[in-house]
């Protein structure tokens, strides 16, 4: 029988589980939503979130649930210490323009003002690199994920000149 590591969190399976060759693991936002410090940060969170478009794009703005949101982000790790970070495709949507439109990432700069983290890199279109000072578990690591990512979507719509209902 394999241990988990420490960065793992105790009685949920991670979704890409250690090996004795990698002893990476990565969850889901949705295995991880009902711990305290993920719930924590999702009480923030309205019960739909809206999709924005910028003046430029013509496609419509719409809901995404927060259950929604949970099932589209991850995150996996090898040492508690350096992260990586993702979202599907709709959550692009709530937190990122296309590419040029703003001059700053929103996202990766949310991201580098949680506590403890070292350093954040928006490496890919969905994907981001962090490190932080002290060894995190994943639901800690997935609670400053949330809020990094609800701060970034308020960024974005603040941008857009839009008042959010939430």
């Amino acid at each position: 029988m394999t241990s988990l590591p420490p960065f793992a969190v105790p009685g949920i399976e991670p979704e890409a589980p250690a090996s004795e060759l990698n002893r990476g693991i990565g969850y889901r936002g949705d295995q991880l939503a009902g711990l305290p410090a993920v719930a924590a940060v999702l009480e923030a969170f309205p019960a739909e979130l809206i999709a924005l478009a910028g003046p430029d794009e013509t496609r419509e703005e719409y809901p995404i649930s927060r259950l929604a949101l949970t099932k589209q982000v991850h995150i996996s790790t090898a040492s508690g210490l350096r992260w990586g970070l993702g979202f599907g495709d709709e959550v692009g949507f709530l937190v990122q323009p296309g590419i040029g439109r703003i001059p700053e990432d929103l996202l990766e700069k949310a991201l580098a003002e949680q506590p403890g983290v070292t350093s954040a890199i928006h490496y890919d279109r969905e994907s981001f690199e962090v490190e932080t000072s002290e060894l995190l578990r994943a639901d800690e690591m997935m609670a400053r994920w949330m809020a990094a990512i609800l701060a970034a979507h308020r960024a974005y719509a603040r941008h857009l000149g839009r008042e959010l209902p939430y």
